[in-house]
């Protein structure tokens, strides 16, 4: 079943690039283009996992400070596939999953002689020069990956605490091993929802109250056709994060040299972004997105937001997403290019390729729910108490009021009910039958003044 998709005016692409192959002008087309070719996976898919794998080589290296608050490369990306095992997707995040304790050494060898510059002392010399210089590349390498750092960096758990990195806060979460739909039915009530706020909101997993995990969780995950469909069944608000789902077509070639072609320019890229990543030991590089080339994403927001306000639909995106997501490929360009800061073509391509993705993004979303992109439950800034009902309302519909208060031990009468209120306000829930269900069209909308039985 495909839900129809309307894409919003706002996300029209400007005339002079309605075609990929315009984003040439940028310097990293041209590893996109081999990594398209080799692998036979076409170039927009291509562009979007390798831009993926390089922001999470580069963490907070880098961020942007911005009225959408602060905003730094990683971000969130399922790939759905022909094939149940893509190993092609694989090659973007190799550097970070399958090789990492090597790539860590080739690390260390790179830092070495900076902190070395001073020299040793002569009376201090060895009599074996080797043998100290294999001892304090050792210890050099103990610093970088002590206790564990590839599993802080790097994990297929969905179960925070993800321990705290040593450069700064950022997680990939990589393919569980169980399979995505079954990792998220392991998770228990409170586990999904700590995950589901942590990714909603890019901060990180709350354990308690007053507790955090210390790293914020982005995605990096890959499922065929027939389990996409039913993990968004099964998960239906995960459609409202923010995230790109896309689609590829046609499944990539099998490659068994991941060196071989492009693969090694590919972890080289990874490991410099990775080696300025360390380098700032979280004294990130900060650029101002009120600098005069962005006026071209501050224009398109404040239209889209005007579009938004006059019509009588909602979008099946927030403008404000595609923003975010228009200065993270701008801040990436930057990088990328070696430039000292960005320019124009930085934040037009940004703008024009978070746009062209966010349309993708729609239409991969429309062929697998259940229910239209614009019914999808939005559930940012959700209270605590309205994200615990949401998603227990989620997981046992057809519950009564006085029903779904009982399934919590601390929920008072006068909570419950604010939090019921802001729900129906939000569209999220709707009463049937004196039952509370997760909203599944608009025909349902439920006035907020309505009085909750029970």
């Amino acid at each position: 079943m495909c839900a129809s998709i309307q894409i919003p005016d706002f996300l029209a692409p400007d005339e002079s690039v309605r075609e990929i192959g315009a984003f040439r002008l940028l310097g990293v087309f041209e590893l996109v283009d081999r990594f398209a070719r080799e692998f036979q996976i076409d170039q927009e898919i291509a562009f979007t996992s390798l831009l993926a794998g390089f922001a999470h080589s580069m963490g907070a290296a880098y961020e942007m400070d911005s009225s959408l608050g602060k905003i730094r490369a990683p971000f969130s990306l399922l790939l759905v596939t022909p094939e149940s095992d893509a190993v092609w997707s694989r090659a973007p995040v190799r550097f970070l999953v399958e090789d990492f304790e090597t790539s860590m050494r080739i690390f260390a060898g790179l830092v070495l002689p900076k902190e070395n510059k001073g020299g040793p002392d002569p009376e201090d010399a060895p009599a074996h020069p080797e043998a100290t210089r294999v001892a304090k590349t050792a210890e050099m390498a103990r610093s970088v990956y002590a206790d564990k750092v590839s599993e802080r960096l790097v994990t297929s758990s969905l179960v925070a605490p993800f321990l705290r990195a040593p450069f700064d806060h950022h997680v990939l979460l990589t393919n569980p091993h169980p399979g995505l739909g079954r990792a998220m039915r392991l998770l228990s009530s409170g586990e999904k929802i700590r995950l589901e706020q942590a990714l909603s909101s890019s901060t990180p997993v709350r354990q308690g109250p007053e507790e955090n995990s210390g790293a914020v969780p982005a995605f990096y995950w890959q499922v065929d056709r027939r389990e996409a469909r039913r993990f968004l069944g099964e998960n239906p608000w995960f459609a409202g994060l923010p995230f790109l789902m896309l689609e590829s077509a046609t499944p990539g070639i099998l490659t068994l040299d991941p060196d071989k072609g492009c693969g090694g320019e590919i972890q080289r890229r990874c490991l410099d972004l990775f080696v300025a990543r360390h380098q700032t030991m979280r004294r990130p590089c900060v650029f101002s997105a009120k600098a005069r080339p962005f006026e071209v994403v501050r224009e398109f927001l404040a239209v889209a937001q005007n579009r938004e306000n006059e019509s009588a639909r909602p979008s099946p995106v927030a403008p404000g997403r595609v923003a975010q997501m228009a200065l993270r490929l701008a801040l990436l360009f930057t990088v990328l290019d070696e430039k000292p800061e960005p320019d124009q073509v930085a934040a037009f391509m940004g703008l024009e390729l978070a746009k062209r993705l966010h349309v993708r993004h729609l239409k991969t979303l429309a062929t697998f729910l259940p229910v239209p992109p614009s019914e999808v439950s939005v559930t940012e800034g959700l209270t605590v108490w309205e994200r615990k009902i949401f998603f227990r309302i989620c997981e046992q519909p057809g519950l009564s009021a006085s029903e779904l208060g009982r399934t919590f031990r601390r929920l008072r009468k006068p909570e419950r009910d604010e939090a019921l209120t802001g729900l129906l306000r939000r569209g999220l829930v709707g009463l049937r039958d004196g039952k509370l269900y997760r909203k599944e069209t608009r025909g349902n909308h439920l006035a907020p003044d309505v009085p909750l039985p029970g």
